[in-house]
């Protein structure tokens, strides 16, 4: 056989392996709406770090943060369509199925012990399925927030009277609009990578966010006042769309799921290390105030019942609501 055909026939080969090897590597995309600094955003990119490391590299995620892909909706929109594979969500999800307010409905879940009881036991996983039935989606692991407190431009907020009419940003999410309504507030959804210039344009009076999600998007800049109002202890999800998920190996399933849990953990890490960083720093650069959130609670105690109608709502909002004897 001729030097040349020979050469021929081995280039052949190894394109024809290179070929194989390419087709095994998986790639996803991952989308956190916070910023590089933010710690969701830092979690996600330990998911997939921890990812490549249990799959000797065979799936790839790159994370696209800061809202490159868009608010939280548009993210959402984008998972159920399949161009885009997963992302940090949370209560945005009840845009696409009203029962999903319970992710994040004021004054419901207690603390973090609460939260954590619920969505990694029993009725986490009627979540979980109904997610996967009514959207398309389903969460991988949590990923724990602190409590959601008020920021705001022009004045302290020391009672439930000082909200009186202020436009307060929110989340484009029913449950949050009704509670602030109920507080006597003007809620106004904005996406989230809006909510920064709307309150240095002063579209908006305030905006409600964990500490360290008003830390990292620099919102002291533009608001003087916090509020430690505590009206929500909240968590997101890693998040990913049920088909794509179902249409990978058991082995990478597994991994994902091992590198979410991880990335779970490795996120209440960062949650202790900054926390007392964070407040130390806000406290220098805000007037902070400490509300009595009694009076709060019982303007918002009915708020719930606006959801009544939506089927599966009340069973689960119940179900959490009775686990919380517990804390």
């Amino acid at each position: 056989m001729k030097k040349s055909k020979i050469l021929f026939m081995v280039a052949i080969v190894l394109l024809l392996v290179s070929q194989v090897a390419f087709s095994k590597h998986i790639t996803l995309t991952f989308a956190s709406a916070y910023s590089e600094e933010d710690h969701q955003t830092q979690s996600l990119l330990k998911f997939a770090e921890l990812i490549k490391e249990k799959t000797n590299g065979a799936i790839t995620v790159n994370v696209e943060f800061g809202g490159v892909l868009g608010g939280e909706r548009d993210v959402a929109e984008g998972i159920q369509i399949g161009t885009i594979d997963g992302a940090i969500l949370g209560g945005i999800l009840q845009n696409f199925d009203p029962a999903l307010a319970i992710l994040e409905f004021p004054f419901l879940f207690k603390n973090a012990e609460h939260i954590k009881y619920v969505m990694e036991g029993p009725i986490g996983e009627v979540i979980n399925e109904r997610m996967q039935d009514k959207i398309g989606m389903r969460f991988l692991s949590i990923i724990m927030r602190t409590s959601r407190e008020l920021t705001t431009t022009k004045k302290s907020i020391r009672t439930l009277a000082d909200l009186k009419g202020l436009k307060i940003r929110v989340p484009e999410m029913k449950a949050h609009i009704e509670t602030w309504k109920a507080l006597g507030a003007n809620p106004t959804p904005i996406a989230f990578p809006e909510v920064y210039t709307a309150l240095q344009l002063g579209t908006v009076d305030g905006q409600e966010n964990p500490i360290p999600v008003i830390y990292a998007n620099k919102f002291y800049e533009v608001c003087k006042y916090l509020a430690m109002t505590n009206h929500l202890p909240g968590f997101m999800m890693i998040v990913m769309n049920n088909k794509r998920y179902l249409s990978l190996p058991y082995k990478y399933r597994i991994a994902l799921l091992e590198a979410a849990e991880e990335a779970s953990k490795y996120n209440d890490g960062l949650l202790k290390d900054k926390m007392a960083f964070y407040l130390k720093t806000l406290k220098h650069k805000m007037t902070f105030t400490y509300p009595n959130t009694e009076e709060w609670r019982n303007a918002t105690k009915n708020v719930y019942k606006k959801f009544t109608n939506i089927e599966g709502f009340e069973e689960l909002y119940l179900a959490i609501k009775k686990a919380g004897e517990k804390f």
